[in-house]
Protein backbone atom coordinates (compact mmCIF):
# COMPACT_ATOMS: atom_id res chain seq x y z
CA UNK A 1 0.00 0.00 0.00
CA UNK A 2 1.44 3.37 -1.03
CA UNK A 3 0.37 5.16 2.13
CA UNK A 4 0.86 8.89 1.63
CA UNK A 5 2.79 8.56 -1.66
CA UNK A 6 2.05 10.65 -4.76
CA UNK A 7 3.62 9.83 -8.15
CA UNK A 8 4.10 12.75 -10.55
CA UNK A 9 4.10 11.82 -14.25
CA UNK A 10 5.01 13.87 -17.35
CA UNK A 11 2.16 12.60 -19.56
CA UNK A 12 -1.12 10.63 -19.40
CA UNK A 13 0.41 7.53 -21.04
CA UNK A 14 2.96 7.17 -18.24
CA UNK A 15 0.27 7.69 -15.62
CA UNK A 16 -1.92 5.00 -17.22
CA UNK A 17 0.96 2.51 -17.19
CA UNK A 18 1.72 3.32 -13.54
CA UNK A 19 -1.90 2.80 -12.61
CA UNK A 20 -2.09 -0.52 -14.48
CA UNK A 21 1.06 -1.85 -12.81
CA UNK A 22 -0.10 -0.70 -9.39
CA UNK A 23 -3.54 -2.29 -9.76
CA UNK A 24 -1.89 -5.57 -10.69
CA UNK A 25 -0.16 -5.50 -7.32
CA UNK A 26 -3.36 -4.53 -5.52
CA UNK A 27 -2.08 -1.07 -4.56
CA UNK A 28 -3.98 2.14 -4.24
CA UNK A 29 -2.03 4.89 -5.97
CA UNK A 30 -2.26 8.67 -6.21
CA UNK A 31 -1.17 9.98 -9.62
CA UNK A 32 -0.68 13.54 -10.80
CA UNK A 33 0.03 14.42 -14.43
CA UNK A 34 1.88 17.75 -14.61
CA UNK A 35 3.89 19.61 -17.23
CA UNK A 36 6.83 20.42 -14.95
CA UNK A 37 7.34 17.23 -12.97
CA UNK A 38 10.41 18.33 -11.02
CA UNK A 39 8.85 21.57 -9.77
CA UNK A 40 5.64 19.80 -8.78
CA UNK A 41 7.57 17.06 -6.99
CA UNK A 42 9.61 19.60 -4.98
CA UNK A 43 6.46 21.51 -4.06
CA UNK A 44 4.84 18.31 -2.81
CA UNK A 45 8.03 17.35 -0.98
CA UNK A 46 8.09 20.79 0.69
CA UNK A 47 4.60 20.12 2.07
CA UNK A 48 5.92 17.00 3.80
CA UNK A 49 4.44 14.50 1.35
CA UNK A 50 6.17 11.28 0.35
CA UNK A 51 7.01 11.92 -3.27
CA UNK A 52 7.80 9.86 -6.36
CA UNK A 53 8.52 11.34 -9.78
CA UNK A 54 8.99 10.03 -13.32
CA UNK A 55 11.56 12.28 -14.99
CA UNK A 56 12.60 12.53 -18.62
CA UNK A 57 14.95 15.53 -18.27
CA UNK A 58 18.44 15.67 -16.76
CA UNK A 59 18.68 16.90 -13.16
CA UNK A 60 21.69 18.96 -12.10
CA UNK A 61 23.76 18.37 -8.97
CA UNK A 62 22.46 21.61 -7.47
CA UNK A 63 18.86 20.45 -7.97
CA UNK A 64 19.58 17.12 -6.27
CA UNK A 65 21.10 19.01 -3.32
CA UNK A 66 18.00 21.19 -3.10
CA UNK A 67 15.68 18.16 -3.14
CA UNK A 68 17.72 16.32 -0.50
CA UNK A 69 17.72 19.39 1.72
CA UNK A 70 13.93 19.66 1.49
CA UNK A 71 13.43 15.95 2.18
CA UNK A 72 15.71 16.14 5.23
CA UNK A 73 13.96 19.20 6.66
CA UNK A 74 10.52 17.60 6.18
CA UNK A 75 11.60 14.07 7.27
CA UNK A 76 10.26 12.73 3.99
CA UNK A 77 11.60 10.66 1.07
CA UNK A 78 11.96 11.16 -2.65
CA UNK A 79 11.95 8.27 -5.14
CA UNK A 80 12.71 8.98 -8.79
CA UNK A 81 12.54 7.03 -12.04
CA UNK A 82 14.93 8.50 -14.61
CA UNK A 83 13.48 7.39 -17.92
CA UNK A 84 15.62 7.40 -21.03
CA UNK A 85 19.38 7.81 -21.19
CA UNK A 86 21.82 7.24 -18.35
CA UNK A 87 21.96 10.23 -15.99
CA UNK A 88 25.39 11.65 -15.23
CA UNK A 89 24.23 12.83 -11.79
CA UNK A 90 22.33 9.75 -10.59
CA UNK A 91 25.14 8.72 -8.23
CA UNK A 92 24.98 12.14 -6.59
CA UNK A 93 21.27 11.66 -5.89
CA UNK A 94 21.94 8.26 -4.29
CA UNK A 95 24.73 9.74 -2.15
CA UNK A 96 22.22 12.31 -0.88
CA UNK A 97 19.66 9.64 0.10
CA UNK A 98 17.39 9.91 -2.95
CA UNK A 99 16.28 6.57 -4.41
CA UNK A 100 16.97 6.55 -8.16
CA UNK A 101 15.67 3.90 -10.59
CA UNK A 102 15.44 3.44 -14.35
CA UNK A 103 11.97 2.01 -14.96
CA UNK A 104 8.43 2.13 -13.60
CA UNK A 105 8.28 -1.47 -12.32
CA UNK A 106 11.34 -1.13 -10.04
CA UNK A 107 9.97 2.26 -8.91
CA UNK A 108 6.76 0.61 -7.69
CA UNK A 109 8.75 -2.17 -6.03
CA UNK A 110 10.82 0.42 -4.15
CA UNK A 111 7.65 2.15 -2.93
CA UNK A 112 6.36 -1.17 -1.60
CA UNK A 113 9.65 -1.87 0.18
CA UNK A 114 10.27 1.48 1.83
CA UNK A 115 7.60 1.17 4.58
CA UNK A 116 8.56 -2.44 5.42
CA UNK A 117 12.20 -2.46 6.47
CA UNK A 118 15.23 -0.20 6.45
CA UNK A 119 17.50 -3.03 5.29
CA UNK A 120 15.55 -5.36 2.95
CA UNK A 121 18.80 -6.17 1.11
CA UNK A 122 19.89 -8.16 4.18
CA UNK A 123 17.03 -10.69 3.96
CA UNK A 124 17.78 -14.35 3.25
CA UNK A 125 17.31 -15.61 -0.33
CA UNK A 126 17.64 -19.35 0.43
CA UNK A 127 13.89 -19.94 -0.20
CA UNK A 128 14.05 -18.49 -3.72
CA UNK A 129 14.52 -20.56 -6.88
CA UNK A 130 18.11 -20.89 -8.09
CA UNK A 131 17.62 -18.44 -10.95
CA UNK A 132 16.30 -15.77 -8.57
CA UNK A 133 19.13 -16.40 -6.13
CA UNK A 134 21.57 -15.70 -8.97
CA UNK A 135 19.75 -12.45 -9.72
CA UNK A 136 19.99 -11.36 -6.09
CA UNK A 137 23.57 -12.41 -5.37
CA UNK A 138 25.02 -9.05 -6.41
CA UNK A 139 22.39 -7.13 -4.43
CA UNK A 140 21.88 -8.96 -1.13
CA UNK A 141 24.74 -8.42 1.31
CA UNK A 142 24.06 -11.26 3.71
CA UNK A 143 21.33 -13.58 4.97
CA UNK A 144 19.31 -12.14 7.86
CA UNK A 145 16.29 -13.22 9.86
CA UNK A 146 13.91 -11.77 7.26
CA UNK A 147 13.55 -13.74 4.03
CA UNK A 148 12.40 -13.61 0.46
CA UNK A 149 9.93 -16.23 -0.81
CA UNK A 150 8.59 -17.18 -4.23
CA UNK A 151 4.82 -17.01 -4.89
CA UNK A 152 2.67 -17.62 -7.95
CA UNK A 153 3.10 -16.02 -11.39
CA UNK A 154 6.81 -15.29 -10.93
CA UNK A 155 6.25 -12.87 -8.05
CA UNK A 156 8.28 -12.82 -4.82
CA UNK A 157 7.25 -11.63 -1.38
CA UNK A 158 9.06 -10.16 1.58
CA UNK A 159 8.59 -12.00 4.89
CA UNK A 160 9.69 -10.05 8.00
CA UNK A 161 10.85 -12.23 10.89
CA UNK A 162 8.93 -10.20 13.46
CA UNK A 163 5.62 -10.30 11.59
CA UNK A 164 3.27 -12.97 10.26
CA UNK A 165 2.21 -10.71 7.39
CA UNK A 166 4.09 -11.02 4.11
CA UNK A 167 4.01 -8.46 1.31
CA UNK A 168 4.19 -9.22 -2.39
CA UNK A 169 6.78 -6.88 -3.90
CA UNK A 170 6.98 -7.85 -7.57
CA UNK A 171 8.97 -9.94 -10.02
CA UNK A 172 12.59 -10.68 -9.12
CA UNK A 173 13.90 -8.88 -12.23
CA UNK A 174 12.29 -5.68 -10.87
CA UNK A 175 12.88 -6.23 -7.15
CA UNK A 176 16.64 -6.60 -7.71
CA UNK A 177 17.12 -3.06 -9.12
CA UNK A 178 14.82 -1.68 -6.42
CA UNK A 179 16.93 -3.27 -3.68
CA UNK A 180 20.12 -2.01 -5.29
CA UNK A 181 18.75 1.55 -5.44
CA UNK A 182 17.54 1.41 -1.83
CA UNK A 183 20.92 0.16 -0.64
CA UNK A 184 22.76 2.84 -2.64
CA UNK A 185 20.55 5.51 -1.08
CA UNK A 186 20.87 4.10 2.42
CA UNK A 187 20.49 7.15 4.61
CA UNK A 188 23.50 7.89 6.74
CA UNK A 189 24.17 10.90 8.90
CA UNK A 190 25.17 13.82 6.70
CA UNK A 191 27.85 15.80 8.54
CA UNK A 192 27.75 19.59 8.55
CA UNK A 193 30.13 21.54 6.37
CA UNK A 194 33.50 21.38 8.18
CA UNK A 195 35.39 24.43 9.36
CA UNK A 196 39.13 24.78 9.91
CA UNK A 197 40.09 26.60 13.08
CA UNK A 198 42.75 29.31 13.17
CA UNK A 199 42.58 30.31 9.49
CA UNK A 200 43.96 33.81 8.93
CA UNK A 201 41.48 35.14 6.40
CA UNK A 202 43.68 38.07 5.50
CA UNK A 203 46.47 35.76 4.36
CA UNK A 204 44.04 34.07 1.95
CA UNK A 205 42.55 37.39 0.84
CA UNK A 206 46.00 38.77 0.05
CA UNK A 207 46.46 35.97 -2.49
CA UNK A 208 43.04 35.81 -4.15
CA UNK A 209 42.20 39.54 -4.18
CA UNK A 210 41.96 40.78 -7.74
CA UNK A 211 40.20 40.25 -11.06
CA UNK A 212 38.83 36.92 -12.29
CA UNK A 213 41.79 34.65 -13.05
CA UNK A 214 43.34 31.24 -12.59
CA UNK A 215 46.05 31.37 -9.93
CA UNK A 216 49.42 29.75 -10.57
CA UNK A 217 50.35 26.61 -8.67
CA UNK A 218 52.47 28.49 -6.06
CA UNK A 219 49.75 31.13 -5.55
CA UNK A 220 47.03 28.46 -5.32
CA UNK A 221 48.98 26.58 -2.68
CA UNK A 222 49.57 29.83 -0.79
CA UNK A 223 45.79 30.40 -0.71
CA UNK A 224 45.19 26.82 0.49
CA UNK A 225 48.06 26.79 3.01
CA UNK A 226 46.05 28.22 5.97
CA UNK A 227 43.75 25.17 5.68
CA UNK A 228 46.66 22.78 6.38
CA UNK A 229 46.27 20.81 3.16
CA UNK A 230 49.33 18.54 2.78
CA UNK A 231 51.78 19.72 0.12
CA UNK A 232 55.32 18.47 -0.61
CA UNK A 233 58.44 20.29 0.53
CA UNK A 234 59.12 22.60 -2.39
CA UNK A 235 60.59 25.95 -3.41
CA UNK A 236 59.83 28.33 -6.26
CA UNK A 237 63.09 29.10 -8.08
CA UNK A 238 63.65 31.79 -10.69
CA UNK A 239 67.19 30.84 -11.73
CA UNK A 240 69.21 27.68 -12.43
CA UNK A 241 71.60 28.35 -9.54
CA UNK A 242 68.74 28.84 -7.08
CA UNK A 243 67.10 25.64 -8.28
CA UNK A 244 70.39 23.77 -7.82
CA UNK A 245 70.95 25.03 -4.29
CA UNK A 246 67.36 24.32 -3.21
CA UNK A 247 67.55 20.82 -4.64
CA UNK A 248 70.68 20.15 -2.58
CA UNK A 249 68.94 21.49 0.53
CA UNK A 250 65.79 19.39 -0.02
CA UNK A 251 67.78 16.28 -0.92
CA UNK A 252 68.14 14.36 -4.16
CA UNK A 253 66.34 13.05 -6.10
CA UNK A 254 63.96 15.95 -6.79
CA UNK A 255 61.05 16.73 -9.09
CA UNK A 256 61.26 19.90 -11.20
CA UNK A 257 58.11 21.41 -12.72
CA UNK A 258 57.31 24.65 -14.55
CA UNK A 259 55.50 27.30 -12.51
CA UNK A 260 53.16 29.33 -14.70
CA UNK A 261 49.52 30.45 -14.52
CA UNK A 262 49.27 29.97 -18.29
CA UNK A 263 50.90 26.55 -18.82
CA UNK A 264 49.56 23.86 -16.48
CA UNK A 265 51.74 20.83 -15.99
CA UNK A 266 48.77 18.44 -16.20
CA UNK A 267 48.17 19.75 -19.72
CA UNK A 268 51.89 19.79 -20.56
CA UNK A 269 53.48 16.76 -18.85
CA UNK A 270 56.75 17.31 -20.71
CA UNK A 271 57.29 20.43 -18.57
CA UNK A 272 57.91 18.18 -15.56
CA UNK A 273 61.03 16.10 -14.95
CA UNK A 274 61.04 13.61 -12.09
CA UNK A 275 63.87 12.09 -10.05
CA UNK A 276 66.66 14.53 -10.99
CA UNK A 277 69.62 13.28 -8.96
CA UNK A 278 72.43 15.89 -9.07
CA UNK A 279 73.02 19.65 -9.09
CA UNK A 280 74.37 19.86 -12.65
CA UNK A 281 71.36 17.98 -13.96
CA UNK A 282 69.05 20.38 -12.06
CA UNK A 283 70.54 23.37 -13.86
CA UNK A 284 70.25 21.67 -17.24
CA UNK A 285 66.63 20.67 -16.61
CA UNK A 286 65.78 24.22 -15.52
CA UNK A 287 67.06 25.66 -18.80
CA UNK A 288 65.38 22.95 -20.88
CA UNK A 289 61.98 23.48 -19.25
CA UNK A 290 62.12 27.26 -19.57
CA UNK A 291 63.23 27.13 -23.21
CA UNK A 292 60.53 24.64 -24.10
CA UNK A 293 57.88 26.76 -22.35
CA UNK A 294 58.98 29.94 -24.17
CA UNK A 295 58.93 28.14 -27.52
CA UNK A 296 55.47 26.68 -26.87
CA UNK A 297 53.86 29.87 -25.57
CA UNK A 298 55.97 33.00 -26.21
CA UNK A 299 53.58 35.26 -24.31
CA UNK A 300 53.01 32.97 -21.32
CA UNK A 301 53.90 34.21 -17.85
CA UNK A 302 56.77 32.08 -16.56
CA UNK A 303 57.50 32.31 -12.83
CA UNK A 304 60.34 29.79 -12.88
CA UNK A 305 60.23 26.21 -11.63
CA UNK A 306 59.25 24.48 -8.44
CA UNK A 307 61.76 22.08 -6.93
CA UNK A 308 60.36 19.47 -4.58
CA UNK A 309 61.19 16.12 -3.04
CA UNK A 310 60.57 13.17 -5.36
CA UNK A 311 58.05 11.00 -3.52
CA UNK A 312 56.70 7.67 -4.76
CA UNK A 313 52.95 7.34 -5.31
CA UNK A 314 50.83 4.23 -5.72
CA UNK A 315 48.03 6.21 -7.39
CA UNK A 316 47.52 9.68 -8.88
CA UNK A 317 44.09 11.32 -8.75
CA UNK A 318 42.63 14.56 -10.01
CA UNK A 319 40.00 16.55 -8.10
CA UNK A 320 37.70 19.28 -9.34
CA UNK A 321 35.59 21.05 -6.72
CA UNK A 322 33.07 23.87 -6.95
CA UNK A 323 30.48 25.33 -4.56
CA UNK A 324 26.82 24.32 -4.61
CA UNK A 325 23.80 25.87 -2.86
CA UNK A 326 22.80 24.88 0.68
CA UNK A 327 26.39 24.91 2.01
CA UNK A 328 27.47 22.03 -0.23
CA UNK A 329 30.29 21.42 -2.68
CA UNK A 330 30.47 19.21 -5.76
CA UNK A 331 33.67 17.17 -6.12
CA UNK A 332 34.68 15.15 -9.16
CA UNK A 333 37.36 12.49 -8.66
CA UNK A 334 39.28 10.62 -11.35
CA UNK A 335 42.61 9.02 -12.17
CA UNK A 336 45.34 11.41 -13.35
CA UNK A 337 47.64 8.76 -14.83
CA UNK A 338 47.54 8.40 -18.65
CA UNK A 339 45.60 5.11 -18.62
CA UNK A 340 42.99 6.32 -16.14
CA UNK A 341 42.58 9.63 -17.96
CA UNK A 342 42.19 7.88 -21.33
CA UNK A 343 39.57 5.55 -19.86
CA UNK A 344 37.64 8.43 -18.33
CA UNK A 345 37.65 6.61 -14.98
CA UNK A 346 35.96 9.17 -12.74
CA UNK A 347 33.04 9.70 -10.40
CA UNK A 348 31.52 12.55 -8.40
CA UNK A 349 29.65 13.25 -5.19
CA UNK A 350 28.53 16.08 -2.92
CA UNK A 351 30.45 17.17 0.17
CA UNK A 352 30.40 17.07 3.16
CA UNK A 353 30.37 13.30 3.36
CA UNK A 354 31.10 10.59 5.93
CA UNK A 355 34.09 8.29 5.56
CA UNK A 356 31.68 5.37 5.14
CA UNK A 357 29.99 7.00 2.17
CA UNK A 358 33.32 8.19 0.73
CA UNK A 359 34.55 4.61 0.59
CA UNK A 360 31.43 3.66 -1.39
CA UNK A 361 32.05 6.58 -3.76
CA UNK A 362 35.65 5.47 -4.38
CA UNK A 363 34.46 1.93 -5.11
CA UNK A 364 32.59 3.31 -8.11
CA UNK A 365 35.97 3.91 -9.80
CA UNK A 366 36.89 1.02 -12.05
CA UNK A 367 40.45 1.24 -10.74
CA UNK A 368 39.33 1.45 -7.11
CA UNK A 369 41.72 -1.36 -6.12
CA UNK A 370 44.59 1.07 -6.80
CA UNK A 371 43.12 3.53 -4.30
CA UNK A 372 41.64 1.21 -1.66
CA UNK A 373 44.06 -1.40 -0.26
CA UNK A 374 42.65 -4.86 0.41
CA UNK A 375 43.77 -4.78 4.05
CA UNK A 376 41.03 -3.26 6.22
CA UNK A 377 43.26 -1.07 8.39
CA UNK A 378 45.20 0.30 5.40
CA UNK A 379 41.95 0.96 3.54
CA UNK A 380 40.56 2.91 6.50
CA UNK A 381 43.74 4.97 6.75
CA UNK A 382 43.57 5.82 3.04
CA UNK A 383 39.91 6.81 3.22
CA UNK A 384 40.60 8.88 6.34
CA UNK A 385 43.58 10.69 4.76
CA UNK A 386 41.75 11.36 1.49
CA UNK A 387 38.59 12.36 3.36
CA UNK A 388 40.53 14.85 5.47
CA UNK A 389 41.93 16.55 2.35
CA UNK A 390 38.46 16.67 0.75
CA UNK A 391 36.90 18.17 3.86
CA UNK A 392 39.61 20.85 4.11
CA UNK A 393 39.14 21.73 0.44
CA UNK A 394 35.37 21.84 1.00
CA UNK A 395 35.89 24.18 3.97
CA UNK A 396 37.99 26.46 1.75
CA UNK A 397 35.35 26.43 -1.00
CA UNK A 398 32.60 27.11 1.54
CA UNK A 399 34.42 29.97 3.30
CA UNK A 400 35.15 31.69 -0.02
CA UNK A 401 32.16 30.58 -2.11
CA UNK A 402 31.52 34.15 -3.33
CA UNK A 403 35.15 34.68 -4.36
CA UNK A 404 36.14 31.24 -5.66
CA UNK A 405 34.59 29.52 -8.68
CA UNK A 406 36.47 26.23 -8.47
CA UNK A 407 39.58 24.42 -7.26
CA UNK A 408 41.40 21.98 -9.54
CA UNK A 409 43.95 19.55 -8.10
CA UNK A 410 46.05 17.42 -10.46
CA UNK A 411 47.59 15.31 -9.30
CA UNK A 412 46.70 14.43 -5.75
CA UNK A 413 49.20 11.68 -4.95
CA UNK A 414 48.39 8.70 -2.72
CA UNK A 415 51.87 7.87 -1.47
CA UNK A 416 53.35 4.46 -0.77
CA UNK A 417 53.65 5.53 2.89
CA UNK A 418 49.87 5.98 3.11
CA UNK A 419 49.99 9.78 3.18
CA UNK A 420 48.31 12.11 0.70
CA UNK A 421 50.15 14.89 -1.15
CA UNK A 422 48.77 17.75 -3.23
CA UNK A 423 51.27 18.21 -6.05
CA UNK A 424 49.66 20.73 -8.41
CA UNK A 425 46.76 23.11 -7.70
CA UNK A 426 44.77 25.77 -9.53
CA UNK A 427 42.34 28.09 -7.73
CA UNK A 428 39.89 29.86 -10.06
CA UNK A 429 38.98 33.33 -8.73
CA UNK A 430 35.55 34.71 -9.65
CA UNK A 431 34.55 38.30 -10.46
CA UNK A 432 33.31 38.91 -6.89
CA UNK A 433 35.90 41.62 -6.22
CA UNK A 434 35.04 43.49 -9.41
CA UNK A 435 31.34 43.33 -8.56
CA UNK A 436 32.11 44.61 -5.05
CA UNK A 437 34.03 47.59 -6.47
CA UNK A 438 31.23 48.38 -8.91
CA UNK A 439 28.69 48.22 -6.09
CA UNK A 440 30.78 50.50 -3.85
CA UNK A 441 31.27 52.97 -6.69
CA UNK A 442 27.55 52.97 -7.40
CA UNK A 443 26.73 53.68 -3.75
CA UNK A 444 29.19 56.60 -3.58
CA UNK A 445 27.72 58.22 -6.71
CA UNK A 446 24.48 60.15 -6.24
CA UNK A 447 21.63 59.46 -8.69
CA UNK A 448 22.09 62.96 -10.23
CA UNK A 449 25.77 62.24 -10.93
CA UNK A 450 25.24 58.92 -12.59
CA UNK A 451 25.47 59.04 -16.36
CA UNK A 452 23.34 56.40 -18.08
CA UNK A 453 25.19 54.08 -20.41
CA UNK A 454 24.21 54.29 -24.09
CA UNK A 455 22.13 51.38 -25.29
CA UNK A 456 23.91 48.78 -27.36
CA UNK A 457 23.14 48.79 -31.03
CA UNK A 458 21.24 45.79 -32.26
CA UNK A 459 23.51 43.29 -34.00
Amino acid sequence: MYTGWTIFCPDPETAIECKRLAERGGDEIVLDVVEHVWDAALAHLSSGGFTAAVLTDEVSAAEWVQAASIAKSKTSRLVVALMGSESATAHIASDLGIVVLRELRPLLCALRLLPLSSTPWNASIRDLPKIDQKRFEAVVTRGGADRWRHVDEGLIEYCPANSAVSTVIGESVDVGPALEALRAAKQVAHPPMPSVQGVERQSVLDVILGPPRALSDPASKAALAPYDIPVPIEELCASPSRASSEAARIGFPVRIALASPDLRVWQHPDLVVDRVDNAARVRDVYRQIMNLARTRAPHARLLGVTVRAATLARALLWLHMRPLPDSAALVQIGFADPHGAAAGDATETVLPITHERLEQVLKRLRGSSLVLPSETSARRETVSALGDVLMRLAAFIHDWRDEIEAVHIEPLALLISGDVELREACVQVSDAFERSLEHSSSERTSPEQRVPRPAKAAS
